[in-house]
């Protein structure tokens, strides 16, 4: 016995959806996309750089005991660290070949420099322009390991 009539019982079933394919889909769309995902790693590097005020001679004097201590990079490979001190001289350090640097003997100089003025934390570097990027963050490594944490460019 049809007690709706004809045709009136589809119009209040429900419709079924598929998700079959949809589901599949995805099972085939995640691990693709993590797999071809790439995860970078970003490094960040605490650098001081000098405001745009100028070098006048307007402003507080430097304290009785300021030594500045500044690292020369030359593309020719020669490291040559300078001080306002006379307490401490040091000599150039050249180069060990083509693009070669010493990087072992500025360690030396940065630990010699560290016993005589153990306070010191700061150093400016001064590479040339043509120096290579890769150069200037290695010497900025090898300061900061021997508790120069205070990096400055000019």
């Amino acid at each position: 016995m049809n007690l709706y009539g004809k045709g009136e019982r589809r119009k209040n079933e429900a419709a079924e959806v598929e998700m079959t394919a949809v589901m599949n889909i995805f099972l085939v769309l995640i691990p693709f996309l993590l797999l071809t995902a790439v995860f970078v790693r970003i490094a960040v590097l605490q650098v001081s750089l000098p405001t745009g005020s100028g070098g006048g001679g307007g402003g507080t004097p430097p304290p009785q005991n300021a030594v500045l201590v500044i690292l020369v990079i030359t593309e020719d490979g020669k490291f040559q660290l300078q001080t306002t001190t006379s307490q401490i001289q040091f000599d150039a350090l050249y180069s060990l070949g083509e693009n070669k640097y010493d990087f072992d003997g500025l360690v030396n100089q940065l630990k010699r420099l560290k016993t005589e003025l153990p306070w010191l934390e700061d150093i400016i570097l001064r590479p040339e322009e043509t120096v290579k990027y890769e150069v200037v963050v290695k010497v900025m490594d090898r300061c900061r390991e021997e508790g120069f944490p205070n990096i400055s460019f000019a």
